[in-house]
């Protein structure tokens, strides 16, 4: 039991926090209150009436399960029940919630051990009776079915009912609450221990509404009973809502903020002799919990963990409700599914102007020292009230992912903005959940803006002029300087892959030290399958002065060579999620062999930069990867000096820290997945579809239907990397879905020079396709990479129909348009000659039947037809001469009563 005063401090308490007027039970609050953020109405309400609370009953035989159903749905006790009632359904107005509860009366017979089973794995919760007159039944509690309920339903609460107590006599009551309070002192879920009596009805109403209790306000997510602290998920959702309440942003609430939190979640305010109260009992108790400022973050949390100890769980879960927390403590989907994420292919949604000053004011509230960066000590302070920290937020090492502006883990505000940008064109409703953990306080709908995704024509490139992010896929065979042009966007430098950097430890430098070069291809070709692609993330200023974030993922080799063929097969394109995504990913597992970490390495292995002419590319039809980190620039390049990736004017430091691929070896993923951010270790980036084949291979496919430009990177001295690159961007333009898309040509190692008849190649096949010359770069010269990275912007959202090449597929597509157009015109020409033909001849039959004996003469053609009659006295005569291309050219009437005019082509 409690001590007096300890009670009589929590009652207090508890009085003040929700009025006089409230009852034990705090849940008569009207839904939607004056003053309450919009996001937040009806979400408790819709949580509460979208359920039917499942109890099941268990016990030893002969316990009172089956009276303690029938007293409960009856109020009467009777005395000679059936063995087993089927389930019942209590009243509607059975509990306050006026929410269902179904009771399931069960058997433990063995021959009904497997119905039992399957009712403890779908109820909510469980109600366990045993005899108090018989020790053995309350023993089985701990020895058999505890056991058992945490085998089929681990978090399930567990209710214990003392039934038949009014058996017990005061002297047996004390012994029979020691034995209880020794079981289940070893039973962590159990919620309760009520003492009921069937027969005489008493407490069997309280033994289900404590579980029904124990379902809506469970108290696992929020407190750990074995260490009596409260659980780090409860201290961030609790963390957030006084960050939302703490107008001023001091750390502190306010007397007129904590009325402001009393309004909002239970619809009254507090007079100035609670808050008096309230103040008093946290200073007594937590030092610094309440200053001349406000109540603290330590004060609040503790008046909530006081309400957790001593069992008043539904005033903390109306709190956490009200802000759209569900069960486990994350944003439920009612208040998620307000903004929709599956949009068309041709829209997409992006960072709102307000959800720009929303994170720019919160990287300026955590950048205390006003020195413009963030640290990582910051970043995690700021995602303290997420459950976790966002896979695109990890180190390097683990996402792949590089940003411009970021230095190891401290962020400039670009580089923090631009990572934003990223998360949300990429995963709308993660970034969407983050930036409410963050503490938002308006609509989720403000966050997101939907804007146009690859509209080549004129009449949209206004739309798509306001696009503000744009994802690139830069495709290209092993060695071509895919990586290179990765980490000048991140402003790396590139030597960072030798030690070890952002683009993997799968590439020349680290398999240099391997065992021969089929070992080095076979690390490559591991890592490229096993760990997220390498991206590059940097604000660009475009040609038209706006500032917009640019996202290069690199798509080795093999995984191309896999994503073609699959689509092709298929005849969709590959991995797009509205377009068929299993069947590409089963062709491609079909048809293409699964390497494992432990199996044996591909047959062509690429070789890396050569310090003469080049360097050596697999074959296009190989298997070979272009593992990230083998781009490097050629040997009589150089270091690439560290400076603006776009180019404009903006300066980025030298990266001391190094970012390689995980060593965590591949996991196989089931066919059609989508690995989700925040799982857990080298997780596939958004945008990345994983198709399993075999155990110990993954398939990572990017997907084309989010892409809003394609590059194709080639050595450009190297004749068979073009070959490679002109192949695959005319099998990949060719693919349903992505006629459309632009394509940008980029000539690699530019400095080392490309050979004549390799340029002419070039020439012919770019005005073969109707596309500029390919944009030629070098590692050392940034100014030509600045000059790419707008181009790339310019060919994606300024001017699309610029870069769309003109395939094979397209022209023959288009000349099949044209034939059809010219069979359909000379269609309606035939039958509209047809219908002058039957329109004339049947004017000049009416006229020669209607005709009384007058005479005329009719001329058609020289077919010499002659008649007469009288009637009018009107002669008539039509004349049809043939035209030069064939048919009848002109049907005029000698007398001008009759005018019939055709005219063919």
């Amino acid at each position: 039991g409690l001590l007096p005063a300890s009670a009589a401090r929590c009652h207090y308490i508890y009085r003040v926090l929700l009025g006089a007027e409230s009852s034990i039970c705090c849940l008569v609050v009207p839904y939607s209150i004056p003053g309450q953020p919009a996001y937040t109405r009806d979400i408790f309400a819709a949580h509460m009436s979208t359920r039917t609370v499942r109890i099941a009953v268990l016990g030893d035989p002969e316990t009172g399960k089956t009276s303690l159903i029938s007293t409960a749905a009856n109020d009467t006790f009777d005395a000679r029940p059936v063995p087993t009632l089927p389930p019942t359904k209590l009243p509607l107005d059975f509990a306050p919630e006026r929410i269902p509860i179904l009771l399931t009366d069960t058997s433990a017979r063995p021959e009904d051990a497997r119905a039992l089973d399957a009712v403890i794995r779908e109820s909510d919760a469980v109600v366990v009776c045993f005899d108090p007159k018989k020790p053995v039944t309350l023993e089985s509690v701990r020895t058999t079915w505890y056991p058992r309920i945490q085998r089929l339903n681990p978090d399930i609460p567990i209710v214990l009912a003392c039934c038949k107590a009014d058996r017990l006599s005061e002297r047996d009551s004390p012994n029979v609450r020691e034995r209880v309070e020794r079981v289940a002192r070893d039973l962590p879920n159990v919620e309760c221990c009520l003492n009921c009596s069937s027969k005489y009805n008493r407490m069997v109403h309280d033994v289900f509404l404590y579980a029904l209790k124990a379902v809506l306000y469970p108290l696992q997510p929020l407190y750990d009973r074995t260490d009596r602290v409260m659980r780090q998920a409860a201290i961030r959702a609790l963390k957030r809502i006084f960050i939302i309440f703490d107008q001023d942003k001091d750390g502190t609430l306010s007397d007129v903020e904590i009325n402001n939190f009393q309004s909002t979640c239970f619809g009254i305010s507090l007079s100035a002799e609670e808050l008096h109260g309230i103040k008093q009992v946290v200073r007594q108790q937590v030092p610094g919990g309440y200053t001349d400022t406000g109540l603290t973050l330590e004060g609040f949390l503790f008046l909530q963990g006081l309400f957790i100890e001593r069992g008043r769980l539904e005033t903390v879960w109306q709190v956490l409700r009200r802000f759209g927390y569900n069960d486990q403590l994350r944003l439920s989907d009612e208040l998620l599914d307000r903004v929709n994420v599956q949009l068309p292919p041709d829209q997409v949604l992006e960072l709102s102007d307000t959800a720009v000053a929303f994170l720019q004011q919160q990287f300026t509230l955590y950048d205390a020292r006003d020195e413009g960066m963030l640290s990582w000590e910051q970043l995690q302070g700021l995602f303290s009230t997420a459950p976790c920290l966002p896979t695109e937020w990890q180190n390097e090492r683990v996402n792949r992912l590089m940003v411009c502006g970021t230095y190891g883990a401290v962020h400039s505000l670009d580089g923090f903005i631009a990572r934003w940008r990223y998360c949300a064109l990429t995963d709308p409703r993660a970034t969407l959940a983050h930036l409410l953990y963050l503490g938002y306080e308006g609509g989720p709908a403000e966050l997101l803006v939907r804007r146009q995704r690859r509209r080549p024509d004129k009449r949209h490139r206004e739309e798509m002029a306001e696009r503000t992010t744009v994802l690139c896929y830069v495709f290209g065979s092993a060695g071509c300087g895919k990586s290179t042009l990765l980490r000048a966007l991140a402003g790396r430098r590139a030597d960072d892959a030798a030690a070890g950097g952002a683009s993997g430890s799968g590439g020349a430098a680290a398999g240099a030290s391997g065992s021969g070069a089929g070992g080095q291809q076979m690390s490559s070709y591991t890592a490229s399958r096993g760990a997220p692609p390498l991206t590059g993330v940097a604000t660009v200023r475009c040609d038209d002065t706006k500032e917009r974030t640019l996202a290069m993922v690199e798509v080795p080799e093999d995984l191309t060579n896999e994503l073609l063929t699959a689509a092709t097969l298929s005849g969709r394109p590959a991995s797009s999620p509205a377009c068929g995504a299993s069947s590409a990913s089963a062709a491609s597992a079909t048809l293409l062999p699964a390497t494992s970490s432990s199996g044996p390495a591909p047959a062509a292995a690429a070789a890396g930069p050569s310090s003469g002419s080049g360097s050596a590319v697999a074959p296009a039809t190989g298997t070979a990867a272009d593992a990230p980190g083998t781009g490097g620039p050629a040997a009589g390049s150089g270091p690439s000096t560290s400076t603006s990736a776009s180019g404009a004017g903006s300066s980025s430091e030298t990266q001391p820290t190094a970012a390689a691929a995980s060593s965590t070896p591949a996991v196989a993923a089931p066919a059609g997945s989508v690995s989700a951010p925040g799982a857990g270790g080298a997780a596939a980036s958004p945008g990345v579809v994983a198709a399993g084949g075999s155990p110990g291979a993954v398939y990572s496919l990017p997907d084309l239907a989010r892409c809003d430009c394609a590059v194709f990177v080639f050595d450009s001295t190297s004749a068979e990397s073009w070959a490679w690159a002109h192949r695959s961007m005319l099998t990949l333009c060719s693919l349903p879905g992505c006629e459309t898309l632009p394509v940008l040509l980029v000539a690699a190692k530019d400095d080392v020079g490309m050979c004549g008849e390799l340029r002419e190649q070039v020439t012919v096949a770019c005005a073969d396709l109707a596309l500029p010359e390919p944009v030629p770069v070098a590692a050392a010269d940034m100014t030509s990479m600045g000059r790419l990275f707008r181009q790339t912007l310019t060919t994606a959202l300024l001017a699309p129909e610029a870069h769309i090449p003109d395939t094979p597929a397209r022209k023959s597509r288009r000349r099949l348009q044209r034939r059809l157009v010219a069979g359909g015109v000379a269609v309606a020409l035939l039958g509209l000659g047809g219908y002058c033909l039957y329109a004339m001849y049947s004017q000049g039959s009416q006229d020669s039947s209607s005709s009384a004996g007058g005479g005329g003469k009719f001329d058609a053609g020289g077919a010499g037809g002659s008649g007469g009659g009288a009637g009018s006295g009107a002669d008539v005569s039509m004349v049809a001469a043939p035209a030069a291309g064939g048919g009848v050219v002109a049907a005029t009437p000698s007398t001008g009563k009759m005018s019939l005019l055709g005219i063919f082509s």
